[in-house]
């Protein structure tokens, strides 16, 4: 297979894709902004050919760039980026080339939240009520019909960025002074964050799937500059992985990560949120490979070259992403933190400046098949200094 990658230096764990093709025996070919002489040794040993284009978001260039990689190649198979930011100019690749997958008239489905609830509602699901408001007194109808609180996002958008809770007429009135046409309003529900997340092969068959649970949720964590922790559970709720396979089907995902949230209502009843067409964000597809022992990276590569994924092993452990933020005061020192998590710490790195709002200035990976033992290590880590 010839597989053409966007950005493959970005996130840097996922040049990982382009290298296991190539190793299996396929065509991995490139395109991005980054001279091939700076990037990193192992991401110009993944590539059998790569462009370098000024910019990515000249989509004319990248489109001739791609065109010149598949005569040079006698065709492309397939494209991808893994990384919601690019989806369109996937999009776009794919039709210019004439490659299977979505193209930017299915995007509007992926991608805005109140499509998304159809697709919820074919699947047999209930979405969380909700309703796009075009004007300021649709949001005043919207609060008079389901009362306080609610939630305001950009119909358009990736997570919680840009939500914002409006709790009371106080809050009402001052969202009044920013309020634009396009934003999904939606009843506030309290919960608990979990995903549904897994790739389908060619025929549209899951076969892989995981699930992740958060400790508070991303607008929260960006909006109040707070920290998180989240980890992957060892079994996945019966309903969240019914639920989570009814929106595959749906949507007739084929070769394809996914990543769905929904949230548990404190009753337990399980809303979805919206769906994510591609793997979730650096670094968790490494969590996922430590929770169940395997390697997606090179799973995925299997699957696109011979036609079908290995077995995947089920979760063996907890995996846990634990967060800090240099502006918060912890009780226990950075040296502290490393002897009390001990042999269960599988990584600690600085994070990446990008994602620095939601996932901290700095990060703990542990793992452990306890989940008792899991939850006392991601509180003693983030365990505040009180004066």
């Amino acid at each position: 297979m010839r597989w053409l990658f966007l950005s493959p230096e970005f996130p840097p764990n996922y040049y990982l894709f382009a290298w296991h093709l190539k190793a299996l025996g396929g065509v991995s070919l490139g395109i991005g902004a980054t001279p091939f002489y700076q990037l990193p040794p192992a991401i110009q040993q993944s590539l059998s050919r790569y462009e370098t284009v000024s910019d990515l978001h000249d989509t004319e260039a990248v489109l001739r760039a791609a065109k010149e990689l598949a005569h040079a190649e006698g065709g492309i198979d397939g494209v991808d980026s893994f990384n919601e930011y690019w989806l369109p100019l996937e999009a776009e690749a794919r039709q210019a080339l004439g490659i299977p997958g979505p193209k930017p008239a299915d995007l509007p489905a992926f991608q805005q939240k109140s499509i998304m609830k159809a697709y919820f509602q074919k699947a047999g699901l209930s979405p969380i009520p909700g309703q796009v408001a075009q004007s300021f007194t649709d949001v005043e109808s919207f609060v008079e019909k389901y009362g306080y609180p609610i939630i305001a996002k950009p119909d358009r958008g990736v997570g919680a960025g840009g939500a914002i809770r409006i709790g009371d007429e106080t809050e009402l009135k001052r969202f009044q002074q920013t309020f634009r046409p396009g934003y999904l309003l939606e009843k506030f529900i309290t919960g608990t964050i979990q995903t549904f997340d897994g790739l389908t092969d060619w025929e549209g068959r899951i076969v892989f799937s995981a699930s992740l649970e958060y400790s508070r949720g991303v607008a929260e964590v960006v909006s109040k500059d707070e920290d998180i922790f989240y980890f992957v559970q060892r079994e996945i709720p019966s309903d969240l992985a019914a639920a989570g396979a009814a929106i595959v089907a749906a949507y007739g995902l084929r070769a394809r990560f996914f990543h769905f949230e929904f949230i548990r209502a404190e009753g337990g009843k399980l809303y979805p949120l919206e769906v994510n067409m591609r793997p979730p964000g650096y670094p968790t597809l490494d969590l996922f490979n430590f929770a169940h022992d395997c390697d997606l990276y090179r799973g995925w590569a299997e699957m696109i070259q011979k036609g079908y994924a290995p077995p995947f092993p089920p979760a063996a452990y907890y995996t846990c992403y634990i967060a800090r933020k240099r502006h918060i005061g912890y009780a226990h020192t950075h040296e502290e933190v490393l002897k009390r998590l001990g042999d269960r710490l599988i990584l600690h790195a600085e994070t990446i400046p990008l994602f620095r709002a939601a996932m901290g200035d700095e990060h703990y990976i542990i793992r452990t098949p306890s989940y008792e033992e899991m939850l006392e290590l991601a509180l003693f880590t983030q365990k505040r200094l009180i004066l």
